[in-house]
């Protein structure tokens, strides 16, 4: 007696295009052929039925996204978020970190946040919305725990911002679980809409490079769409060139600490 066949009505070839279209991410070849083994190998079939099951539940997320973060990553973002901080402490400051991986990113932003307040003559409110398309990156920045990589020193200046809220374990670390009262971490694709909120500053460093072309406006379009008249998309350094949208506006500044940072600033209709 034989096994059953393997049914592989979807190659490669069509599981990297299902990867675009679901995800808006021109996939790398060698991960889009994991993926399929993957599949194959669990399933015992790679069909339609199949892989939008697999691309619904978030499983195909492990195989296709990129997971590099660590904290205080690009610390040019930091000196101007904390420049910034002053002109809200009337109103607050709501935060979106986009594609936010393991969540070293939102953590960052809140120990500058509570660095800055307390020795603020008026502290600052804050919100940080965080989110990801990948199920198990989510849960892993909810659960705050992190390998020694994550704290990696690049240079970053602000990287004593995070000894008070990082406490060793045995061979890992855990952020400080008060840092959570500001954060929201959840699931999302952004390929669609986000929900309807308001943004004074969107974080989305260092993962427009792998979204294919078609996809880059429809992607930028669902950021700016929660953003503030005047409010400002932060992209990462090296990704700046390729940003074109008619709904934001390229900006240069100087930071009190003597760098400067190109950023995108929310058009206001005339």
């Amino acid at each position: 007696m034989t096994d059953a066949p393997v049914m592989s009505a979807f190659g490669i070839n069509a599981l990297a295009a299902a990867a675009e279209e679901w995800f808006g991410i021109k996939a790398d070849p060698d991960d889009v052929k994991k993926l399929h083994a993957y599949i194959r190998e669990k399933y015992n079939r790679v069909d339609r039925e199949t892989v939008g099951r697999v691309f619904s539940s978030g499983e195909a997320t492990g195989f296709l996204t990129v997971h590099e973060t660590y904290f205080f990553r690009e610390p040019v973002h930091f000196s101007m978020l904390r420049d910034l901080l002053p002109c809200h402490e009337k109103t607050g400051i709501r935060i979106c970190s986009a594609a936010v991986a393991s969540g070293c990113e939102a953590y960052s932003i809140a120990m500058l946040i509570e660095t800055y307040n307390r020795s603020a003559e008026k502290p600052v409110a804050y919100s940080i919305d965080a989110f990801d398309i990948n199920p198990g990156m989510v849960e892993t920045a909810r659960r705050g725990v992190y390998s020694p990589r994550s704290l990696r020193d690049d240079g970053s200046v602000f990287h004593y911002m995070a000894d008070p809220y990082i406490r060793k374990l045995e061979n890992e670390y855990q952020v400080d679980l008060s840092l959570k009262k500001n954060i929201v971490f959840f699931v999302h694709n952004l390929m669609n809409e986000l929900p309807p909120k308001k943004y004074d500053i969107v974080f989305f460093r260092n993962a427009f490079i792998y979204f294919s072309q078609r996809s880059r406006e429809r992607i930028l379009s669902n950021l700016i769409a929660v953003m503030e008249e005047g409010g400002i998309l932060v992209m990462g350094v090296s990704e700046t060139a390729g940003v074109q949208h008619p709904g934001i506006e390229g900006r240069n500044t100087r930071t009190a600490a003597g760098g400067d940072v190109f950023y995108f600033q929310k058009t206001v209709p005339v």
